[in-house]
């Protein structure tokens, strides 16, 4: 074949390729194109994630505290509506909502672009409907099904439950966490958040070239979140909150305030709020937690306004004063040095370390401390001190026994005193700390391990923390002079150096009446799956176990129960109304010194009641404190005898508050 007729051969087959890749392209751009078009917009999905349903958070009977209910909910989803295509939907939702479209547009700028966000719950099946009708004039709006957070009891155990609420940008890094989440940002919802979240479905939407839903493909359902089994009890809660309030009222009747006062810097006379624990002695588990004033938590779900939130922050109630409240525990405190006193065979310096009398644990008279409301005494540095108890005739001639139920301050500062001016005498087991190496044993000072965020450590001063605070001058001590044995018998009297939390005192009372067992507080009992199977279960954990002489507690126990049933008990006339049972019941009282003055209408005290039944086998003890509440037996006493009626005898047996007479 000759070069020109190849040449001529290829020219026509190169013809008929470009003949056929026109008639190609005019086929599939013309001819075909409607086709197309159509497949392209069936090819088109968008998946989104479904959130799953938290978790309920139950009582130890199964009552719902925070549970979950369906919402038909309105979302608006930017990556499916164009920027030309927001406007006019704005002026859609105005009209829909019934709220200004600039508020509207404020509103997806403040979510930021290709956000999914919600914007209405609990529309009616007439709006759900109506919208999905005219789908075309809502471009960007999907309508689903939504869990929403509920608090079915309100304000009811609030602290303990938490609340839940956006994620913040360092929540953003947790694996799983979406900015559209609500997490959990307080209390048993944040603690138990991974438990409580689930696993989040997904749907998948066909939408056109223009991202317009135009069709549902398919979804996967999510997980619901574990429940969140608690210890509390729903109806002792509620009860320990409402006397709590009552309390309140009563401290502020018997405040120079007055029953209508509003705690302010311009009245610190005024009290600020109540706060109680229950504990189960023998496991650690906590039946009650609260601190009143408080909050419902289901204003959080749909976000707050800067001024609802800045009132909140205000009052100060969104925080678990039970476990984060730092409060001097006056008298309570010396149960610490009573032990420690039986213990260690520590007593007041005008007795003999070796009498027979001094160590036993009752006594015959003959070595009675006479406490006449007045000690002077010189410390090491030379300068004379004087101290007078709170009841300045003093009690007479009292022993160890008498002096706990009588709450005799003289009587323990001797106990301080002594340790004070003896240390180094006897060796390692002698210190001048051996009142904080003691109330250490029992967990003062330190976290207590509850399953809670956010706990207060708690203080318990000594020579080395007093000088470390003032070489760094942090303002918490004085400036001058050292650790000194004043500092010692303020603390033996639960003031100046030693700073505790209701559980903290509830915790280490139950150590001391159970034989020693330091448990480590909890207010979860199991984590129970969406099938309702317990996936966890928390079991009672010691943290400590203190040698007690088995003597040392049955001492302890008879003498918290004179508090309650003897003539001269700081707490007689707060359970004159107790009713049944009250032999069974004991207690400890506490006043502490907030702002000194020789005005009486302007010195401010905090109450303190520590109480447990019953006395011969202790299972609950309950702390209450209120704020700037005045006389522990005064105030404080008759809230605690309401919950330990309501314990021993039932919530009929209950009986009005009425402020006992004791000072201290």
């Amino acid at each position: 074949m000759t070069p020109g007729v190849r040449l001529a051969a290829l020219g026509i087959v190169f013809s008929a390729l470009f003949v056929i890749l026109g008639l190609r392209l005019w086929t599939l751009q013309l001819t075909d194109v409607d086709g197309f078009r159509d497949q392209a917009a069936r090819q088109q999905i968008d998946i989104d994630q479904t959130p799953a349903p938290r978790g309920d958070i139950v009582d130890r009977n199964g009552v719902v505290l925070a549970g979950t209910r369906p919402s038909l909910t309105l979302i608006v989803d930017r990556q499916l509506v164009t920027v030309e295509e927001e406007r006019v939907l704005t002026q859609s939702l105005s009209a829909f909502l019934g709220v200004p479209s600039q508020d509207l547009l404020d509103r997806f700028e403040e979510e930021g672009s290709a956000s999914r966000f919600d914007l209405k719950h609990d529309l009616t099946e007439d709006e759900a409907v109506f919208l999905v009708e005219h789908r075309n004039e809502f471009p960007g709006v999907i309508v689903e099904s939504v869990p929403v957070r509920t608090y079915p009891l309100g304000d009811v155990a609030a602290q303990v439950v938490g609340y839940i609420g956006l994620p913040t940008a360092d929540d953003l890094q947790r694996e799983g966490v979406q900015a559209v989440d609500r997490i959990g940002r307080n209390g048993v919802e944040l603690e138990y958040d991974d438990q409580l979240r689930g696993v989040p479905g997904t749907i998948k939407y066909q939408v056109d070239a223009k991202r317009h839903v135009i069709g549902l493909l398919g979804e996967e359902a999510p997980i619901p979140g574990s429940t969140i089994q608690l210890t509390l009890d729903s109806d002792l809660q509620s009860f320990v909150e409402r006397s709590l309030s009552e309390g309140l009222v009563l401290a502020r009747a018997d405040s120079p305030s007055g029953r209508d006062c509003v705690p302010s810097p311009e009245d610190p006379t005024c009290p600020v709020r109540a706060v109680a624990v229950v504990q189960n002695v023998k496991d650690g588990s906590v039946l009650a937690m609260a601190s009143v004033p408080g909050y419902d938590p289901a204003i959080f779900v749909d976000g707050l306004s800067e001024d609802e939130w800045a009132a909140l922050s205000s009052g100060s109630v969104l925080t678990n004063f039970a476990i984060q409240g730092r409060y001097a525990p006056a008298s309570t405190f010396k149960s610490v040095a009573y032990v420690m006193a039986l213990e260690e065979t520590v007593f007041p310096r005008n007795l003999s370390l070796t009498s027979e009398d001094a160590v036993a644990y009752h006594t015959d008279g003959e070595d009675d401390y006479e406490c006449d409301g007045r000690l002077e005494f010189f410390n090491r540095e030379g300068s004379p001190q004087f101290y007078t108890d709170w009841k300045p005739e003093g009690h007479g001639p009292i022993d160890i026994h008498d002096a706990l139920h009588q709450s005799c301050d003289l009587y323990f500062w001797e106990l301080a005193l002594h340790v004070w001016q003896q240390s180094g005498t006897r060796g390692d087991s002698f210190d001048e700390d051996m009142l904080q190496q003691w109330a250490r044993e029992f967990g003062f000072g330190s976290s207590s391990g509850i399953d809670l965020p956010n706990e207060f450590r708690g203080l318990i001063g000594d020579r080395e923390w007093f000088t470390a605070q003032q070489n760094a001058a942090t303002g918490r001590v004085r400036a001058e002079g050292p650790w000194s044995g004043g500092d010692l018998l303020n603390m033996v009297i639960g003031q100046g150096e030693v700073a505790v939390t209701p559980l903290q005192l509830a915790n280490a009372y139950s150590a001391m009446l159970n034989g020693g067992t330091v448990w480590r507080p909890r207010v979860v009992d199991a984590v129970i799956d969406a099938n309702g199977d317990v996936i966890q279960e928390i079991f009672p954990e010691a943290l400590n176990s203190v040698d007690l002489d088995p003597r040392t507690v049955a001492a302890l126990r008879a003498d918290m129960r004179l508090v309650v049933n003897s003539g001269a008990g700081t707490a007689r006339t707060a359970f004159v109304e107790f009713g049944d049972n009250l032999n069974s019941v004991g207690g400890k009282t506490g006043t502490a010194e907030i702002i000194k003055s020789s005005d009486p209408d302007k010195v401010v005290d905090t109450a303190w009641f520590v109480g447990a039944t019953p006395m011969d086998d202790p299972e609950y003890v309950v702390t209450v404190v209120i704020e700037r509440g005045g006389s522990g037996g005064r105030i404080a006493a008759p809230v605690a005898r309401q919950i330990l009626q309501y314990l021993v005898n039932g919530p009929d047996a209950v009986t009005p508050l009425a402020p006992g007479a004791a000072s201290d």
